[in-house]
């Protein structure tokens, strides 16, 4: 038997088992170190209702994907966040400018050691979206889904972020390279 056709030894992770994991991991900065259970489930892209799946299955910025959603740019909120060497999270809400309901929750976790100065002391500002700062600075990016969830009303992460709607929301986790360096790790949640 040739090597390439030698079954793996190593065993593929379960998806939903991973996909807890990195939430955990996305978590823990902002928690002190106590786990958020996030409660959710591993879902593919055709069981993401309509607009959620719209506005969560591609490989661009969210910020570009809702500035055309809503027709208007969306304004950054930082509800929380951790600076530790040069790891940065995060944990934000983003609404339209100008103001309305949040359109998107999220979280955030940077190496900025892969970031220029000038982008690393934008996003620490907190003045604006990450996904618009890495835009405008023409940073070389790859946007890499890596799984996409439902997340349950009421449920412990969508109650992290201060939510009260009690519906179930959708989100992804996914890597943005930077000069293809796994520069950020992100959590997005679509409120739709």
């Amino acid at each position: 038997m040739s090597s390439s056709a030698r079954p793996s030894t190593h065993p593929i992770a379960d998806p939903h088992e991973a996909a807890l994991a990195a939430l955990r991991a996305l978590c823990r900065p902002l928690t002190g170190g106590d786990a958020v259970e996030p409660r959710c489930v591993v879902v593919q892209p055709n069981e993401i209702p309509h607009p959620a799946d719209a506005l969560l299955v591609h490989h661009e910025h969210m910020t570009e994907v809702l500035n055309r959603h809503y027709g208007r740019p969306v304004d950054v909120h930082v509800l929380d966040e951790r600076l530790d060497g040069d790891f940065y999270t995060r944990k934000v809400s983003l609404t339209p400018a100008g103001g309305g309901e949040v359109v998107e929750w999220g979280i955030a976790r940077l190496d900025l050691r892969y970031l220029p100065q000038s982008v690393r002391e934008e996003i620490l500002a907190k003045g604006r979206p990450l996904g618009e700062i890495l835009v405008r600075h023409n940073v070389l990016r790859r946007i890499k889904p890596r799984w996409f969830l439902r997340f349950p009303g009421g449920g412990p992460l969508l109650t992290f972020f201060g939510d009260t709607s009690r519906r179930p929301m959708y989100g992804r986790i996914g890597t943005i390279y930077c000069n293809e360096e796994p520069a950020i790790e992100l959590l997005e949640i679509v409120t739709t």
